[in-house]
């Protein structure tokens, strides 16, 4: 097991159990991704996915629910999601009649891989270049990528970890960039459950 994958397994290790704690009865879990679904999404994206998204779907038990920050929470899409949702995406960029070069366009270098339940999504930027393999938030409605909420799919399972376990901020390292979003911190309601994440109001 590569340093990579280790990582990637701790911190789902550490986020699965901090969420099976913090959870009503028994917690939905997705099965790790097979090597065939895996192998899917990179001949669709036409290039080698980062060790550490690999990692991150083959891991077994990962929660099916909204633990993802930004505000709102993210679900973890499987390999098949993620290609619909990108399929869907770059549908609804072709039918707009703006320039087609347009920067702040979806592109297909870019893979969701989470999603809210408004239609936001965050997603693995697949271009060469400073930012390959970081995770960006995407606004359905306010198109273009700002600043990466984490730098690879290793920090963002790292960052997720941290604050669930010490009730701190997620997104710091993306706000320390002047990034646009706040960071944010996990709920946990009275009753010891966990309730997805909010921006904490100012002291």
């Amino acid at each position: 097991m590569s340093v990579v994958e280790q990582e990637v397994q701790e911190s789902c290790d550490r986020i699965g159990a901090w969420l099976r704690a913090h959870a009503e009865g028994e917690r939905p879990v997705r099965s790790a991704a097979t090597e065939v679904s895996v192998d899917a999404v990179e001949r669709e994206m036409g290039a080698a996915l980062p060790a550490d998204l690999v990692a991150l779907w083959r891991h077994e038990g990962m929660p099916v629910d909204y633990w993802l920050p930004p505000e709102y929470g993210s679900a973890l899409q499987e390999p098949d999601e993620a290609i619909d949702t990108r399929t869907i995406m770059l549908a609804v960029a072709d039918q707009d009649p703006g320039d087609p070069m347009w920067p702040d366009r979806f592109t297909p270098a870019l893979l969701p891989i989470a999603m809210d339940g408004g239609g936001d999504s965050l997603v693995v930027d697949l271009r060469p270049g400073e930012h390959h393999g970081a995770v960006f938030f995407w606004d359905h409605e306010v198109w273009g990528l700002e600043e990466p909420l984490w730098p690879s799919v290793a920090a963002m399972l790292a960052d997720v970890a941290d604050a669930l376990e010490t009730g701190g901020p997620a997104l710091t390292w993306h706000a320390a960039r002047g990034g646009g979003l706040r960071p944010c911190v996990p709920i946990v309601h009275s009753s010891n459950e966990f309730g997805g994440w909010q921006v904490p109001e100012p002291s």
